[in-house]
């Protein structure tokens, strides 16, 4: 009489237990083309509302020390947008056109905004204009790093 050690079913489901999980190491949540949209549009709404409500402290942290944007007039590092957020007088804002990509810890948005906005006494057009944002996951979460406005900004 032999004794089976082996119990095969139990074998199997512990081997697809542990295949499926070796993807979702290290993150907390897998970006997916299905959720991409969602999780971007969340995060857009996150950083757009921070800057109509000039939370600057919010800012600080959803911005990421290394971020650069392109407007009309040249590339900015962090510091250079704050001090033209610190300026603008968003009151209102209208996403629409939300397109998001993903790439391992990127997402990749384009999108179209109208916003209600003033900078420096100047009101700008309420049409809606098209930006490009990159947003990264790391550490400390989701950051914007990258931004694409080439509208003119006063």
């Amino acid at each position: 009489m032999s004794i089976n050690f082996f119990n095969r079913p139990l074998i199997l489901l512990s081997v697809l237990l542990s295949l499926m999980s070796i993807p979702m190491l290290g993150h907390t949540q897998v970006i997916t083309a299905a959720n991409a949209q969602v999780e971007a549009e969340k995060l857009e709404r996150l950083w757009w509302d921070q800057v109509k409500n000039a939370d600057m402290q919010g800012l600080d942290k959803t911005v990421s020390p290394n971020y650069q944007q392109v407007l009309n007039i040249g590339a900015q590092n962090k510091a250079a947008w704050m001090e033209i957020i610190k300026k603008a007088k968003i009151r209102e804002y209208t996403l629409s056109n939300l397109k998001a990509t993903y790439s391992e810890n990127a997402l990749i948005v384009s999108y179209a905004i109208a916003t209600k906005e003033i900078i420096d006494g100047k009101e700008l057009s309420t049409k809606p204009q098209y930006r490009l944002d990159v947003w990264q996951k790391s550490a400390a979460g989701w950051q914007v790093i990258a931004h694409a406005n080439l509208n003119p900004v006063p």
